[in-house]
């Protein structure tokens, strides 16, 4: 059926390009990949501490390019802060919510938002989940070299299609956190850590795509 045909077509040419990727050389290594172990104590008001990542985490993404952070703002519930980076490996990302439901939580909710930081729209995706009574609420988002974006799959064809042209192939999933007991507090915290963060990182703020 010609309704049929241009999805098969293009998961063909996704295949293709995985299938090229993967059978050549990987582009040589350069001064562009993520190190998250570079993420700062500091953030703005908030202060942070580096929580361990175990073995079994860096063993499932497959690299141990892996940042977990907490940032306490006052006597604020805390923000937990995730990023993983990847350079020449599609397989470290993921969406978080297969984590998620992988140590047991359950997924509420889920849906794209966008949100206004320093000036400029930042789209997100966003998650509520549960485990027993507790509730969380997590932004996050995917970056392939200096574009960003919400999607999963935009992401991975990103990468693909930088492998093609030979370019460096390297991306980053960062994520962030909070108790969501209060849902307003929980945006709301989460909004002003967001600020906090990309004032430090400028460079991921472009997120017009």
């Amino acid at each position: 059926m010609k309704l049929a045909r241009p999805p098969f077509v293009a998961l063909a040419v996704l295949a293709g390009s995985t299938w090229l990727l993967w059978s050549g050389e990987a582009p040589a290594k350069t001064t562009q990949e993520v190190d998250a172990h570079a993420i700062p104590l500091t953030l703005g008001p908030w202060e942070g501490k580096r929580l361990e990542v175990d073995q079994r985490t860096v063993d499932v993404l497959e690299t141990s390019d892996v940042a977990l952070m907490e940032y306490r703002l006052g006597n604020e519930p805390p923000v937990w802060f995730a990023q993983v980076a990847g350079f020449g490996k599609r397989a470290a990302f993921h969406p978080p919510e297969l984590c998620y439901v992988g140590s047991h939580f359950e997924v509420l909710e889920r849906s794209p938002i966008t949100v206004l930081v320093n000036g400029t729209s930042r789209r997100l995706m966003r998650l509520v989940i549960s485990q027993g009574p507790q509730r969380y609420e997590a932004w996050y988002w995917f970056t392939a070299n200096e574009r960003v974006t919400p999607n999963y799959y935009q992401q991975q064809l990103w990468l693909v299609m930088d492998a093609i042209s030979r370019k460096p192939m390297s991306g980053t999933l960062v994520r962030i956190s909070t108790q969501a007991d209060d849902a307003n507090a929980a945006h709301r915290r989460l909004l002003a850590f967001l600020t906090s963060f990309e004032t430090s990182h400028p460079r991921l703020a472009k997120a017009d795509l």
